[in-house]
C-alpha cells in the first residue's frame, strides 16, 4: 500500500470513530494524548501528600452583591438604595463573622445560603472580596483613560477567557492546565492531573497536560465499543475495537492505534478504580431554603458534578495520584432579568451542593486535601435595570476546604455605594484583588515553587508578593 493511501486509510479511520461516539474515551484529543509520553521535568513539592483543587465555575456572570450583603447601617442603606428592588431584606440576612475588614462593618448572608454560611462559620469557608481579572493594579483613572485594562470588558466570552486562563479569548492554555504542567510529574498516571465533569474549558488546558473530560456518571467511551450500542452484538463491537488498536505499517496508523490502546487502557483503569469507590449516594429528600424552590440533590447535575469529584479524588491513592485540577459548574447566572426568581434556586443548589461534597470528603477523611473556589466570568452592578442587573467585573467570591482559614473576609470589601473610587459605573467594581493572586494563592498550597508560580500566572510580577492568607 502506498504511503498516500496509508494516509487516506488512517484519515477515514479517524472520521468513523468521531461518527461512532462524540470522542475516544473521557474525550481526549489524539495529539494530545501523544504529548503525555513527555512528562514535565518541573517537580513541585508534594512532600505534603494528596492535593486537589475544583474550582466551581457560575457561568453567566453571577450577581454576587446578594450573596455577601453589608449590614452595618450606613453600608446596609445605600446598598439598598441602589439595589432596589434586588436588595435581600436586611430581617433576612444571617450575620457571618469577620476581623479583616474596618472597624464597625458588619455582614449577612440570605437564608438561601444556610449551609456554606455553616461551612464558612464552622472555620472551612472564607470569602475573598471583590476579585477579578487585572493585568496590573489599576485605579478608576486609569479605567476613565482606558489604561492597563484587560481586552473586552464586560464579554462574557472575553472574561470567561480573563479569568481562566489571564488572556484574551482563544487563548490556548488556563491557569489550572498549566498548574498541572508542572504537577503531572508527580503522579503515576498524569493523564489523571486535569479533570473537568462539565465539559470542554480553558482553564485546564496545558501545554502538556490535557484536560481529561468525564461525565457525571464516569469515563465517556466510545459509544461503537459498548456490546450493546451496535444491535446488542459483542461481535462487531469486539472487531471495531481490534481495528482501532490494529497498528498499521506507517506512521500515522501506528501512532493512531498506540494512542487508542492508551486511551482505552487509561479508560479501564479509570473505571476500576471508580468501581471500588465508597462515596455516599446523593440524598432524595427534597430541602428547602428560604425563598429557592425545594432541592433535591440527586436531581441536581452540580451535586452530581461533586460526587463523581469526590470519588475521583477517593480513587487518587489506586491510581498512584499526589496533585489534581478539577473543575465543574452550573450555568443561569446572567440575570439581567427574573433575578428575583431564579437568584435564589441558583444560591440554594450551590449551597447545598458544595455542602454535601465537603461532607463527603469528610467522611472519607480527605477533606484536608482539597480546596474548592468558585468563580465566574465578572461580577453585576450594583444598580438594578428593573429586573436584574448587568455586567460588571469585580465579584466576591468563596473559597472552601479544610485547609482554609475560614470564618473571615480577605482583600478589601469595597464601600457598598455608587461614585465611589471602586465603582467605574454602576456599581460595577473595580477589582482590588486579581484573579492572578487568588491562583497564587491556590498554587502555593498545591506545591508550586517561587520560580514555578510565574509560569502558571505571567503577570504575577505585577502584583503584591504578599499571600493572601487563606489557607494553611
Amino acid at each position: 500500500m502506498s504511503h498516500h493511501a496509508s494516509r487516506r486509510q488512517f484519515l477515514r479511520s479517524a472520521a468513523a470513530l468521531s461518527a461512532v461516539g462524540p470522542a475516544t474515551p473521557l474525550a481526549l484529543s489524539l495529539a494530545g494524548l501523544g504529548t503525555l509520553a513527555h512528562q514535565s521535568a518541573q517537580a513541585a513539592d508534594v512532600s505534603t501528600g494528596y492535593r486537589a483543587l475544583v474550582c466551581l465555575y457560575l457561568h453567566g456572570g453571577s450577581d454576587m452583591h446578594n450573596w455577601v450583603v453589608p449590614t452595618d447601617s450606613a453600608n446596609y442603606s445605600t446598598y439598598a438604595a441602589a439595589r432596589r428592588e434586588l436588595a435581600v431584606p436586611l430581617a433576612s440576612l444571617q450575620p457571618i463573622s469577620q476581623n479583616r475588614q474596618a472597624s464597625g462593618r458588619s455582614f449577612g448572608m440570605p437564608a438561601e445560603l444556610a449551609p456554606l454560611r455553616a461551612l464558612y462559620e464552622g472555620g472551612r469557608a472564607a470569602v475573598l472580596a471583590n476579585v477579578g481579572p487585572l493585568q496590573r493594579p489599576v485605579s478608576k483613572t486609569d479605567f476613565q483613560q482606558g489604561r492597563n485594562l484587560p481586552p473586552k470588558l464586560f464579554s462574557h466570552n472575553d472574561q470567561t477567557s480573563a479569568w481562566q486562563s489571564l488572556q484574551a479569548e482563544g487563548a490556548p492554555s488556563g491557569w489550572g492546565g498549566r498548574m498541572g504542567d508542572i504537577l503531572m510529574s508527580a503522579n503515576a498516571q498524569p493523564v489523571f492531573t486535569a479533570i473537568s465533569v462539565s465539559g470542554n474549558a480553558v482553564f485546564l488546558s496545558g501545554a502538556q497536560a490535557v484536560q481529561y473530560q468525564v461525565g457525571s456518571e464516569g469515563p465517556v467511551g466510545v459509544r461503537g465499543l459498548s456490546n450493546s450500542w451496535t444491535l446488542g452484538s459483542s461481535q462487531l463491537a469486539s472487531v471495531l475495537r481490534r481495528t482501532l488498536v490494529a497498528a498499521g505499517n506507517d506512521p500515522y496508523s501506528a501512532e493512531y492505534a498506540a494512542v487508542m490502546r492508551r486511551s482505552l487502557d487509561t479508560s479501564a483503569a479509570l473505571q476500576a478504580a471508580l468501581a471500588q469507590t465508597q462515596t455516599a449516594a446523593l440524598p432524595t429528600t427534597p430541602v428547602q431554603l428560604g425563598a429557592a424552590n425545594a432541592v433535591t440533590l440527586a436531581n441536581e447535575g452540580l451535586a452530581k458534578q461533586l460526587r463523581m469529584v469526590a470519588r475521583l479524588v477517593e480513587s487518587g491513592q489506586r491510581l498512584g495520584l499526589r496533585r489534581q485540577v478539577f473543575m465543574v459548574s452550573l450555568g443561569g447566572f446572567d440575570t439581567h432579568n427574573s433575578q428575583l426568581r431564579d437568584q435564589p434556586n441558583h444560591m440554594a443548589r450551590v449551597a447545598l451542593s458544595v455542602d454535601w461534597f465537603m461532607q463527603a470528603l469528610t467522611a472519607l477523611g480527605l477533606q484536608n486535601q482539597v480546596t474548592l473556589f468558585t468563580a465566574s466570568e465578572f461580577g453585576r452592578t450594583l444598580v438594578s435595570n428593573g429586573d436584574g442587573s448587568d455586567h460588571g467585573w469585580g465579584s466576591h467570591h468563596f473559597v472552601v476546604g479544610g485547609a482554609v482559614r475560614g470564618r473571615n473576609i480577605y482583600g478589601n470589601f469595597p464601600v457598598t455605594a455608587l461614585g465611589t473610587a471602586d465603582d467605574v459605573g454602576s456599581g460595577r467594581l473595580l477589582p482590588s484583588t486579581a484573579v492572578t493572586q487568588l491562583g497564587a494563592e491556590l498554587g502555593r498550597w498545591m506545591g508550586l515553587s517561587a520560580t514555578e508560580l510565574p509560569y502558571v500566572l505571567p503577570n504575577l510580577g505585577n502584583f503584591s508578593s504578599t499571600p493572601l492568607g487563606m489557607l494553611g
